[in-house]
This record gives C-alpha cells, structure tokens and sequence, in this order.
C-alpha cells in the first residue's frame, strides 16, 4: 500500500511539469506573433516559410495541447 501510495504521489508530482497548460499556449503563441513579426522585417522568405509550416500543422488538426505546444515550441526555435 505505500508503494503505492508512494508512485501515485510521484505521478501527481510530475504530472504538472510535463503537462502544457492553456496559459502557456497562448503564451507562447503570443512569442510567435512577436518573433514572426520582427522575423518578417528581416527575413521576409523565412517567415513565410515558418508561416506556411504553421498553416500546415494548424489543417492537420493539432487539437490536444501537448501536440500544440509541441508545434510552438518548433516555431520559437525556427525563428530564432
């Protein structure tokens, strides 16, 4: 019984770090706006690229949240 009671308390434990909240989503989709912006000044044909690669993503249907934050955080590393 303590043992598991002892994983079930890792589990909860863990659980929140690995999880992406709705808040941190639409942070970092707010990041990607900003990054997009200033990525389309300088690099017009990047950001048209990382554009159509969002585009893409966003008709297959990336609908769960890990699957969305998985996708933002590919495009925050693409416009760095």
């Amino acid at each position: 019984m303590k043992t598991y009671i002892l994983a079930l308390s890792v589990m909860m434990a863990a659980t929140p770090a690995f999880a992406c909240t709705t808040e941190e989503l639409q942070s970092k989709a707010m990041e990607v706006s900003t990054r997009m912006q200033a990525l389309a000044a300088s690099n017009p044909q990047k950001a048209t690229e990382i554009g159509q690669k969002l585009a893409t993503a966003q008709s297959q249907g990336a609908t769960d949240l890990e699957g969305a934050c998985k996708l933002y955080d590919e495009l925050l590393e693409d416009t760095k």
